[in-house]
């Protein structure tokens, strides 16, 4: 799968080999991985890694990772991307990764319209759900700036360093969003 996506400042294209310094940059990250989860090994993302260069397919429940680049320089921004929640349902949860440099510029917002917008009409996506730790105030900004609404709370569902923290769920179905088209 080839695929290039262009927003007004940003392009959207396929994680290849060359990005490995990137995303273990952004996985090992205390401060980008605080409200996400614990850091993994080298050894352990580099397999994450592998998986999310090879070919792609919308079934599999496999993430799809795209690269972030601003569309001036070509400067790496960060992550995005989405699963296959339930391929009848036709749900994707999406999820994105800003590098710290890059973070509070609109591009998390920006990446994630133009990801929401290119898999309705590539996948024909019913909903999107994204999981935000409550604590994670600059995450939940970037959700409900796109749409998402809050659709519930599963109270210290995940442990991240030995802390617990509140989950929130949230959901955009995809005839309320707000296109980059519109």
């Amino acid at each position: 799968m080839k695929t290039i996506l262009y927003s007004d400042r940003l392009q959207l294209r396929d994680l290849t080999s060359a990005d490995w310094p990137n995303f273990l940059r952004l996985h090992l990250d205390e401060g980008v991985q605080q409200y996400i989860r614990s850091v993994d090994t080298e050894a352990n993302l580099k397999k994450c890694f592998e998986q999310r260069i090879g070919p792609y397919q919308f079934e599999s429940g496999q993430w799809l990772s795209l690269v972030i680049e601003r569309l001036d320089n070509q400067q790496f921004v960060g992550l995005i991307g989405f699963r296959c929640d339930d391929v009848t349902l036709k749900r994707a949860e999406v999820g994105y990764l800003v590098a710290p440099e890059q973070q509070g510029s609109g591009y998390a917002t920006e990446s994630l319209r133009a990801v929401i917008d290119w898999g309705a009409l590539q996948f024909e996506m019913h909903k999107y759900i994204a999981i935000c730790c409550h604590e994670n105030q600059a995450s939940r900004k970037v959700l409900e700036n796109v749409g998402f609404v809050q659709e519930g709370t599963l109270r210290q569902h995940t442990c991240i360093n030995q802390q617990w923290f509140d989950d929130c769920y949230f959901g955009l179905l995809t005839s309320q969003r707000v296109s980059l088209f519109s």
